[in-house]
């Protein structure tokens, strides 16, 4: 495996002459093999040597070595052809994981991220603006920057194990040359990957007989093979539809318990599932005839119990699908069976029941649920979709039912709304405690399909909008986020669906756009007052989630303190790219009242949430608002485009992770210096609040720094802008007005 030191130091040079080297030599072996130089070649003299008259010993002997002999030059060419192709591809790919760890490292330096030798990210205590108090780094961003440059270190690994096996395969030959060779190192993958078939089968077929060293082999075999297609479909389609499913749950527990945690086969089978998941979701991509049969047998089985008391082939299949990516029509069609199987099935007492799982089986390593909800099979195949937003946002837009005696009903109304209204929603299992592990998993795969990137990505990339198809996905995802909008309009809700209010305020955050154009429509008056205008609807494609239902949704959301931090933190770092980008002073002004507006919201959701969290105890409620002043040291990254005139900005340091936040800055690809980057950025930092704890001496500073929090990007505009005291003076009045609009606009209590 190579290391992050060694792929920072490696030189690439030799490896690139020796391409240069191998380039020359194949058109030498050219010439020499057909002759495009009209020189003397082989094929010129095999002809002649067929065609001469040869006597005795000759015609028997002489003859077949001297065409033998000739025939060697086009395996020689064969063979040259094939090292420079390795070489070649081998220089690229290292090279391109070069460049991308060094990106990637420099990126994650600036959230105060470093990495040691073999990669493990580690956290530099961060201070908390101009204060001598310092913030952790938070243990998601910790975690996203371990998986980005284990993936990195990864590919560098792959690309130098692949160009060893094919060339060792070329060198290993003393006395002949190979007739055939590789057309690339994709190519030398797809070979190797046939080649280790067999074992990988063989081993297979062992199943839970398999002794730890077998397993780990065969880890070891999957694992490199997991993106190799051809390796993937042909170990899929020769173990076949049922026996897939079969080898995962002989292997991880059925019908003997399975090993606990912590001990050495437990870690080997975490592996496993996680190396054969990821193996049979790149299977699942195939389009043959035989891979057809194998996905529409995984599908068949899904509601056939696999052995006496065993799972249902739903449960094993929706395990393995906690890992990979996988084919979209695949998961919709799943998905869409897994919700007619439990529709058909009412009398089994609900999901809790239908999917008890019998105690001596086990299906996730490691153990990562109560046994109440270990079964539920909507976990695995959510998180499929999570990885997947194209499949995602399908499946959320489509329906089940219309056979076998059941009538159409949303998959959206199923999964998500469970108001009275709702058609036969679905009842998830809870754990012990009360509590549904689904939820979180639930809105993850929203996540996915709202915002159109997955939600594990460790460096999120927005989707473009450069073509039709792109206005009519972001359409799709903006109706999804409508529903989203309209349904989630009270903490009551939310809360009632606990784990799901991080993804809600990430969704929130990435469509703080639309949230804005939505609020931005008082008494009707968005029209005729040119919003559309303001805020470049068209361009930006935006969507009226309607103001009363943006109301309720912003206002039960900034309820909880991460997600008042990120809101914040988005609606900020908006608003200040737009009024950098406007060419047009009054637009900016009005873009920065309204950012005022909705700042002043958020500010009073939290502070009543406050209030009646702790109503009967002062001192909890001072040292909540003593935290809701204190200034967060809110962290941005390179900007990136997203088609044009479309950005986003990675947003660090809120409570909950990282967001991209949509910004209004045109670029063509990659970090670029921006108007907001030089004029506003420098002046956020120059204009930090002191954080420290001397700082706040009474409750009434939590709506001070609410204040403050909003009035930065309006202050920063107008001092890039040279207004005149008399003309800030002026714009100020007009905040203040509309910050005390915007806190009634969340009040509930009449409170001031």
């Amino acid at each position: 495996m190579v290391n992050l030191q060694e792929l920072q130091d490696l030189r690439l040079g030799k490896l690139g002459t020796a391409v240069s080297h191998w380039e020359q030599t194949v058109r030498k072996l050219t010439a020499l093999a057909h002759g495009d130089d009209g020189g003397v070649n082989a094929a010129d003299f095999a002809a002649k040597a067929r065609a001469a008259d040869w006597k005795g010993d000759n015609a028997t002997v002489t003859k077949a070595f001297t065409t033998k002999t000739a025939a060697q030059f086009t395996d020689i060419l064969t063979e040259a052809r094939s090292i420079h192709a390795v070489l070649r591809d081998a220089h690229t790919a290292l090279a391109g994981q070069q460049r991308a760890l060094k990106a990637a490292v420099d990126r994650w330096r600036g959230e105060k991220i470093h990495f040691d030798i073999q990669g493990r990210a580690h956290g530099v205590a961060r201070h908390a603006d101009n204060s001598s108090s310092v913030e952790p780094v938070p243990p998601e961003r910790l975690q996203a920057a371990a998986t980005e440059i284990a993936a990195i270190l990864e590919a560098a690994s792959e690309a130098d194990r692949i160009a060893s096996r094919a060339l060792y395969r070329h060198a290993r030959s003393t006395h002949d040359f190979d007739e055939t060779g590789y057309r690339s190192l994709k190519d030398a993958d797809r070979v190797q990957g046939l080649a280790d078939l067999k074992a990988a089968l063989q081993l297979a077929a062992k199943g839970p007989e398999m002794t730890d060293a077998e397993l780990k082999r065969f880890n070891t075999l999957i694992r490199q093979h997991r993106d190799n297609p051809a390796f993937a479909e042909n170990f899929a389609t020769r173990l076949g539809s049922v026996g897939s499913l079969e080898l995962w749950r002989d292997l991880a527990g059925g019908p003997h318990r399975g090993p606990r945690p912590g001990n050495a086969r437990a870690d080997l089978l975490a592996d496993t599932q996680k190396f054969l998941g990821t193996t049979l979701a790149t299977a699942s991509h195939g389009t043959s005839p035989a891979m057809a049969s194998w996905k529409s047998g995984v599908i068949a089985a899904g509601d056939d119990r696999l052995g006496a008391y065993g799972p249902y082939g739903f449960q094993v299949t929706s395990a393995l699908m906690r890992h990979g990516t996988w084919d979209t029509r695949f998961l919709t069609s799943y998905g869409t069976k897994i919700i007619e199987f439990e529709r058909s099935n009412p009398g089994h007492g609900g999901t809790k029941n239908l999917w008890n799982l019998s105690p001596q089986q086990q299906l996730d390593y490691p153990r990562n649920a109560s046994p109440l909800t270990a079964g539920d099979p909507m976990h695995g195949f959510l998180q499929a979709l999570s990885r997947n937003p194209e499949a995602s946002l399908d499946f959320f837009h489509g329906e089940t039912g219309g056979r076998n005696g059941l009538h159409l009903i949303s998959n959206f109304d199923y999964l998500v709304d469970k108001s009275p209204e709702s058609e036969l929603p679905r009842v998830w299992p809870t754990d012990f405690n009360g509590k549904t592990p689904g939820y979180e998993y639930l809105g993850h795969a929203l996540e996915a399909a709202t915002l159109g990137y997955p939600h594990d990505a460790a460096n999120p990339q927005a989707p473009t909008l450069g073509t039709s198809q792109d206005a009519k996905e972001r359409e799709s995802r903006l109706t999804l986020m409508d529903r989203l909008v309209g349904y989630y309009g009270s903490s009551d809700t939310i809360d009632a669906q606990d784990g799901i209010r991080p993804s809600l305020a990430r969704m929130a955050a990435g469509h703080i756009d639309s949230l804005n154009y939505s609020v931005a429509n008082f008494g009707g008056s968005g029209e005729p007052s040119g919003r559309d205008e303001v805020y470049e609807k068209d361009r930006y494609h935006l969507k009226d989630f309607d103001r009363g239902a943006s109301r309720s949704f912003l206002r039960a959301l900034a309820s909880d303190p991460d997600a008042y931090e990120t809101m914040s933190a988005a609606q900020q770092l908006y608003a200040t790219s737009m009024m950098a980008s406007t060419g047009d002073a009054t637009e900016a002004a009005l873009i920065g009242t309204q950012s005022v507006y909705m700042h002043g919201a958020l500010d009073e959701a939290r502070s009543e949430a406050i209030g009646k969290e702790f109503a009967d105890d002062a001192e909890r409620q001072n040292l909540e608002l003593q935290k809701q002043a204190a200034w967060r040291s809110y962290v941005t990254s390179a900007v990136v485009g997203a088609g044009v005139g479309v950005g986003t900005a990675l947003v660090t340091g809120t409570g909950i992770g990282a967001i991209l936040v949509p910004v209004a800055i045109e670029t063509i690809g990659g970090a670029v210096e921006t108007q907001m980057e030089t004029q506003m950025m420098d002046w956020l930092q120059a204009n930090q609040y002191d954080n420290s704890a001397k700082a706040i001496e009474s409750l009434d500073d939590a709506r001070t720094a609410g204040e403050n929090r909003a009035m930065i990007p309006l202050l920063a505009w107008a001092e890039s802008e040279g207004l005149t005291k008399q003309e800030v003076n002026s714009l100020s009045r007009t905040a203040e007005t509309e910050y005390g609009n915007g806190r009634d606009f969340t009040d509930t209590d009449n409170k001031k």
